[in-house]
């Protein structure tokens, strides 16, 4: 038998063949080939990630109903961590407040998306405020949003979109609204039609009378609550302007002048700003600049190699981009 299919062994064998005629060799190459199969998916994850070369934390948002309306107020302050944790230097115009027609949406999470194309939250936010799906009440804006994301982002990219606390505020009937989708913990909904959201979680005990003061005391009281916060965490996660928005019955504005906000839509645009010095980044205690320069080079490698890899259909994990509360 084995002289007689010598050629055919010899040249382009079936695996029906090899289980014929040598079950204990078929046998033992289906157990090697497992186990290479698990030695390279072992191996490619962990390359997937050493892929996520650069994270950015720091955040507090403060949103409140008082006798005016809903008054909702952020800091500004990106910091940018290696892959290691170590933070390396930070940027104070990290927009967190996101005018969407008549309501906002707020960011205390993360600042980017798991997509090279479409790498930051402000890009996504920019979108879906022209989107009809924005068009809804408050209390559904949660759901509408994360909805839009799964249609307008690849599978990861819309599950890096659930990451983050975001608050959500708003009139619903002509009563003010408040909703939190805690995207850090249980990722449950929240609302609330009067008091204040506070990220991290804080007691602002000036707050005690909230539904008399007006906007103006309102903002002095949560601009004195980031600033004092961004002191006792300095040099952290927290600091730069404050920005704050008001809403109304009648519409929605900013309250005061803002900072400067990059209009980033993947990392290689960040890279290009801080290339041309259009946004400052300053450096942690310790930190030289071959470091943020090797840092943002990483970002923008896997900004490129994802765009191009994702027309073929291949996905990585990318460099996530984030605002989060000291603690984490």
């Amino acid at each position: 038998m084995f002289s007689r299919n010598r050629n055919f062994i010899s040249g382009n064998l079936s695996l029906k063949v090899l289980s014929r005629y040598f079950p204990k060799l078929f046998l033992g190459s289906l157990i090697l080939t497992l186990l290479l199969s698990t030695l390279f998916n072992k191996v490619a994850g962990a390359n997937s990630k050493q892929l996520q070369p650069v994270r950015i934390k720091g955040s507090f948002v403060i949103a409140a109903i008082c006798k005016d309306g809903i008054i909702v107020a952020s800091d500004s302050r990106g910091t940018l961590k290696n892959r290691e944790g170590r933070r390396i230097a930070y940027y104070d115009a990290n927009q967190k407040i996101f005018p969407i027609g008549d309501k906002l949406i707020a960011d205390t999470g993360y600042a980017s998306l798991n997509d090279a194309k479409v790498s930051f939250l402000s890009a996504l936010m920019s979108r879906f405020s022209h989107s009809p799906l924005s068009q809804v009440e408050v209390d559904q804006l949660p759901n509408s949003y994360f909805k839009y994301a799964g249609i307008i982002l690849p599978a990861a990219g819309a599950e890096s979109a659930k990451l983050q606390t975001l608050i959500f505020a708003g009139y619903e009937e002509r009563r003010p609204m408040l909703c939190i989708y805690e995207g850090e913990s249980s990722r449950a909904i929240k609302c609330r039609n009067s008091g204040y959201l506070s990220s991290p979680h804080q007691q602002i005990f000036e707050f005690g009378n909230l539904s008399s003061l007006s906007f103006g005391d309102a903002a002095r009281i949560m601009k004195k609550t980031i600033d004092d916060y961004a002191a006792a965490v300095q040099p952290g996660l927290v600091g730069g302007p404050v920005v704050i928005r008001t809403i109304t019955a009648s519409g929605s504005t900013w309250f005061d002048s803002l900072p400067h906000w990059p209009t980033w839509e993947a990392f290689t645009d960040l890279a290009e700003d801080y290339k041309n010095n259009r946004v400052s980044f300053h450096l942690m205690p310790g930190i030289n600049k071959e470091q943020l320069d090797k840092l943002i080079d990483d970002g923008a490698t896997w900004a490129r190699i994802g765009q191009t890899s994702s027309a073929r259909g291949s996905t990585t994990d990318g460099p996530v981009i984030g605002s989060y509360p000291p603690d984490r």
